[in-house]
């Protein structure tokens, strides 16, 4: 049976192509077969370029993981792996409270945006599952009846193609005041609301995210490492928890929270120890400028005096491009940040720069701890306490 069902204050934002299971009460033989067969079922509904979410498995999930450890890097899994959300989860939130108990085993799909409620198409599943065989049946068949509700252009489209189409509203016909949106069976949307919201989620491959240019500030500005910088971006998106109830994972994850240390190596190379030892990369010239603020932590550094620091910054250039000689190039670029405040604002994109690489291993909520931050004239420092900061060859 197909019925329609609207939710308010969800506590995430579901995605176009998720297809959630959801319950009102435990339903031992479907969570079995699910639970049994959750690898192949969610191949089933990738291969029609869905995502299966089954809510006690969610975490356990490797893209879920992937993400989570986004926000909360200081996680373990042996903490991951107790957090659990059952499959009556949403239900909490629906509008209509009084019509949960006639959620049976169901999964919803096709979600959009009606005003200040979520509206999801529902589609019930048997119960009655007599074996694996029938399940995979059953299952397959409810896939086809979903795809009939998406239009297949956009359902298998490139990820980050489909544009957003006008509001549609629910077909005239069936009469179904959008305020009181439930548990209908007649209230199926028109066919013309196919593909109305927009899926802007390109997948970076971790490789290409590490790949990053040691070179000069003119080299930074060049095409190959704005391509970084934008799959960097594009990782960071990735990685935001879009289409995970975030309230949920608060719940467990809080008492956890803490800020890393900054640990630098001899090498220079930049780690989070308390993040899972999360490695923070960027260009050479970049971190040479971090590093002079790490190392000036203290006092800060007033950026029209930056020139006082030639010096140091030369070292940590020279020491982070490894190499002692610096070209004629790389040393107009230093010359260039130093003179920012001659009418060259060349430091501030740097800074910038500087915030976006710590944000591609970490959600900016810990990452702020981490910027440089101030005000002008006055002196900049690393927001970071200092007693977090840790030096390799110090210890």
């Amino acid at each position: 049976m197909k019925y329609t069902i609207a939710f308010r204050d969800m506590p995430f934002e579901p995605e176009f192509r998720q297809v959630i299971y959801v319950e009102n009460q435990f339903d031992e033989r479907t969570n079995k077969i699910i639970k049994e067969n959750y690898d192949q079922l969610k191949w089933l509904f990738k291969r029609a370029n869905l995502e299966f979410i089954y809510l006690p498995m969610f975490f356990n999930d490797e893209e879920t993981r992937e993400r989570v450890l986004y926000y909360a890097p200081y996680l373990t899994s042996e903490i991951i792996e107790k957090a659990e959300l059952r499959s009556c989860y949403l239900l909490g939130y629906m509008s209509h409270l009084e019509n949960k108990e006639k959620i049976v085993p169901s999964l919803l799909f096709a979600p959009r945006k009606n005003e200040e409620e979520w509206i999801f198409e529902g589609i019930s599943i048997d119960i009655a599952l007599n074996n694996q065989i029938d399940a995979f049946q059953i299952f397959e068949d409810i896939i086809s009846d979903i795809e009939e509700e998406y239009n297949p252009t956009e359902l298998f489209a490139p990820l980050g193609t489909i544009e957003e189409e006008p509001t549609v509203t629910l077909v005239k016909e069936n009469h179904v005041d959008s305020s009181k949106v439930e548990y209908s069976s007649s209230g199926l949307l028109d066919k013309a609301r196919k593909g109305l919201l927009k899926f802007g989620k390109k997948i970076v491959e971790e490789e290409d995210v590490c790949d990053i240019k040691q070179d000069s500030l003119d080299d930074i500005q060049g095409e190959d490492v704005r391509n970084t910088f934008e799959e960097f971006e594009r990782n960071i998106k990735k990685l935001r928890l879009l289409g995970i109830p975030l309230d949920a994972l608060l719940e467990f994850v809080a008492k956890y929270e803490t800020v890393s240390r900054l640990y630098i190596t001899d090498d220079l190379r930049i780690f989070l120890p308390d993040y899972n030892n999360k490695e923070v990369l960027m260009p050479a010239l970049h971190k040479a400028i971090y590093l002079l603020f790490l190392y000036n932590s203290k006092k800060g550094i007033v950026l029209q005096r930056l020139e006082e620091h030639h010096s140091e910054l030369l070292y940590f250039y020279r020491k982070t491009c490894n190499k002692q000689d610096l070209t004629p190039k790389q040393l107009e670029s230093i010359k260039k940040l130093e003179a920012s405040y001659d009418g060259n604002q060349a430091i501030h994109p740097v800074m910038s720069k500087i915030r976006l690489a710590f944000r591609n291993v970490i959600d900016e909520h810990l990452a702020q701890h981490y910027y440089i931050i101030g005000k002008p004239g006055e002196p900049y420092k690393v927001a970071l306490d200092d007693s977090l900061i840790v030096w390799e060859e110090e210890e």
